[in-house]
């Protein structure tokens, strides 16, 4: 199938939410509850002529090339749309992932933005080490460091199992001075050059930072997913940046 042909099948809504109740495996009777009737059929004769759906005892089922058909569509959709959340609530950023990670965004869709206020200006940093005080492993990409992480995460190192940061050079010097060799649970990697991204995953969630277009980072706005889904794009995350680095400890 060529992807012009692809497009067009799903530039219709109305095929499209067919196709979901399909998934869904709603009944004909269920579907023309919300689609008139005319409409349906209309809607089910073009999918079946691009083998799309058939019938069967009376029916309409999802052939395989619909079914696979329409979960890379869902795929991209959501991937689309968590993308759109992300410049709608940095619109003044670097959105960046590394390329394998874009059909991926739809995994973190659950994430949440944590803002700061007028009279808690601090808060997406005190819901981050709030968050991390119960976790039993840490994996980051640490581009920047607030004054308080080397003692704070020199606390966590004694009652985590895991602490693994890649860092940039910069990071390294300043975090050089802590007794970080002293921990059999810490691993830190220098990255060969600076990502455009901040990312911390734990067992429980993961919260990613960006840049802004100027250079700086933004220190007021971060992002805060725990579906497992999330967790798992993080670790991979992290993965990605951790075998692309030099392990220093």
């Amino acid at each position: 199938m060529k992807i012009t042909d692809f497009m067009k099948i799903f530039s219709s809504e109305r095929r499209i939410e067919v196709l979901d109740a399909l998934l869904r495996q709603e009944s004909k009777d269920e579907i023309k509850q919300h689609i008139p009737s005319s409409t349906y059929a209309f809607t089910v004769n073009y999918l079946k002529k691009v083998g799309f759906v058939r019938e069967a005892d009376g029916e309409v089922l999802l052939t395989d090339r619909g079914h696979a058909n329409l979960i890379i569509f869902e795929r991209f959709k959501e991937s689309i749309e968590t993308l759109r959340m992300l410049y709608e609530a940095f619109p003044d950023h670097v959105i960046t992932f590394p390329d394998e990670f874009a059909l991926r965004l739809c995994e973190i869709r659950d994430a949440r933005v944590i803002a700061s206020e007028p009279s808690d200006i601090l808060k997406p940093h005190r819901v981050f080490t709030d968050y991390l005080r119960n976790t039993r492993e840490i994996y980051g990409v640490s581009p920047i460091l607030f004054p308080d992480y080397p003692e704070f995460f020199k606390g966590l190192a004694e009652s985590v199992d895991t602490i693994s940061l890649v860092v940039t050079q910069e990071v390294l010097d300043i975090i050089s001075g802590y007794p970080i060799g002293d921990y059999g649970n810490l691993e830190i990697y220098l990255a060969p050059e600076a990502p455009r991204i901040a990312a911390t995953v734990t067992n429980t969630f993961l919260s990613i930072g960006f840049f802004y277009k100027s250079g700086s980072y933004d220190f007021t706005r971060d992002l805060i997913a725990t579906s497992p889904e999330a967790i798992k794009f993080g670790k991979d995350l992290i993965h990605h940046y951790r075998t692309q680095s030099r392990r220093i400890v």
